[in-house]
């Protein structure tokens, strides 16, 4: 294939250096734990809850070729029961004669359902091409804590 995944990152953040090129990963994500608060504790939790959380996907790419590619790339998230829980799909160009990319999907919000073991998956295909081609799987073990609201009488 002339079109090579290398490595794929969850993090909070990352930063391109103007001067070098060089690329920080701050804050390399395993673990999230989050405590839900209710409004109200006898309304029933809905079954997903998206929490304001920023994270990125970076991801480092090679290939063979130097005219124009156009890379199809799906980041798919699943659950701790193995189910979609929400997906992504974005687009980048290799430009001609380029050999090497970098590409950061910048996400703020997160959809969860419980705590568990987490997957993002990372697929990729050309033009050309009829199916994504797996590449990655990144964990993420969510830990959801239930606070209870304080009632003052």
């Amino acid at each position: 294939m002339k079109i090579k995944h290398i490595w794929s990152v969850l993090c909070k953040e990352s930063v391109i250096n103007q001067d070098d090129n060089v690329i920080s990963l701050i804050g390399i994500l395993e673990d999230l734990n989050t405590t839900l608060t209710p409004n109200d504790p006898k309304i029933p939790r809905p079954e997903k809850i998206t929490i304001p959380f920023n994270f990125e996907v970076v991801s480092y790419w090679t290939r063979t070729s130097v005219e124009d590619d156009i890379l199809h790339i799906k980041t798919v998230i699943i659950g701790p029961d193995g189910e979609e829980i929400s997906s992504v799909l974005n687009d980048s160009t290799f430009p001609n004669n380029v050999q090497r990319l970098r590409t950061r999907l910048k996400a703020q919000g997160l959809t969860l359902t419980k705590s568990g073991d987490y997957l993002i998956k990372i697929s990729f295909k050309l033009n050309k091409e009829a199916n994504y081609k797996l590449v990655a799987e990144l964990p993420l073990k969510v830990k959801i804590t239930i606070a209870v609201p304080n009632s003052h009488s």
